[in-house]
């Protein structure tokens, strides 16, 4: 009786172990989030900043996309309005 009790607790363990692990997984892949100038950004670290759009050198509002992994380090890219490099050449 107790090793049928052991036994299957063990296999309790060993699938919520892993369907944890499985959770991990899928949150550490980067989210493609719009950015709201509201929102409050929770961010740790800097991976990558480019440009969504190729008019990089054009003066006026282009599109940025930047990654990021937050406190928690959960990976997120998001999409965000800037002004062009040539807007800076005064």
């Amino acid at each position: 009786m107790k090793y049928a009790l052991f036994a299957a607790l063990s296999m309790f363990s060993l699938f919520a172990s892993a369907n944890d692990n499985l959770g991990s997984a899928s949150a550490s892949a980067p989210q493609n989030d719009p950015y709201d100038y509201t929102q409050d950004l929770d961010i740790a670290k800097v991976v990558r900043i480019s440009n969504a759009s190729s008019g990089a050198s054009e003066c006026g509002p282009i599109k940025a996309q930047m990654e990021y992994v937050d406190s928690k380090g959960v990976s997120h890219k998001l999409e965000y309005t800037r002004l062009g490099d040539e807007c800076e050449k005064g």
